[in-house]
């Protein structure tokens, strides 16, 4: 509902999952395990979230709920598990592993159980956001730099969104799947950027000094704006 943010932090020396209420302002260490506890990701009905811990030893991803509770064990693979994003129905759940050798995006069905290997093209994929319209789009190392790609839930031949302007990561897509905002460093800083969903009419929206990465579209406010 954008009223609260999850965002992982080292203010107190190592990997922190913290939730902030945005009309309160008051935030909670929602978890703190020994270990990593980063890649967080709201379910699609918003009561409960995915992140990577490594608790167990190795990073795997898991539920908890909104007190930290650890309800499920989503992965458990000798490769390391995270960036984890659900289908918009929360039936699927995108996630990265690099069980195959190298980081590559897979589908997991979260009733079976099951898991597939979603991208084959590329040895580098990275950051899955599955939009309201069923589509993935993801960052994949290309020809030395990283670009945009969307790619069917199901499989098939990706979509290459952007090319020869830097390096552009960290895709999100708006409320209505048209618009992906994304981060840029093609005029040597990195900026946020703002592009159709099949690339087009590519344009900077932020301009302060510093950087800025890895946008979060909210949905807040009329949607696709």
């Amino acid at each position: 509902d954008g009223n609260r943010v999850i965002y992982t932090s080292y203010k107190d020396g190592r990997p922190k999952l913290y939730l902030k209420d945005l009309r309160s302002g008051h935030t909670k260490v929602l978890s703190q395990r020994k270990g990593l506890n980063i890649g967080a990701a709201w379910t699609p009905d918003g009561t409960k979230v995915a992140l990577t811990l490594s608790v167990k030893g190795n990073p795997d991803i898991f539920l908890i709920d909104l007190n930290g509770k650890i309800l499920k064990r989503l992965t458990s693979n000798w490769g390391i598990d995270v960036s984890p994003c659900f289908s918009p129905d929360g039936k699927m759940m995108a996630f990265v592993s690099n069980r195959s050798g190298s980081p590559q995006i897979y589908i997991k069905d979260l009733a079976t159980g099951n898991s597939r290997r979603l991208t084959f093209e590329g040895n580098y994929n990275t950051s899955p956001r599955w939009s309201p319209l069923n589509r993935i789009v993801y960052t994949s190392m290309n020809h030395g730099s990283f670009d945009i790609f969307t790619i069917d839930p199901e499989g098939g031949e990706p979509k290459q969104l952007t090319g020869d302007t830097g390096n552009n990561e960290d895709p999100c897509w708006s409320p209505c799947g048209r618009y992906i905002v994304f981060s840029s460093n093609r005029l040597g800083k990195y900026h946020l950027y703002i592009m159709t969903a099949n690339g087009q009419n590519q344009r900077r929206i932020t301009g302060r000094q510093g950087e800025q990465t890895a946008p979060s579209w909210g949905p807040v406010g009329t949607k696709g704006r």
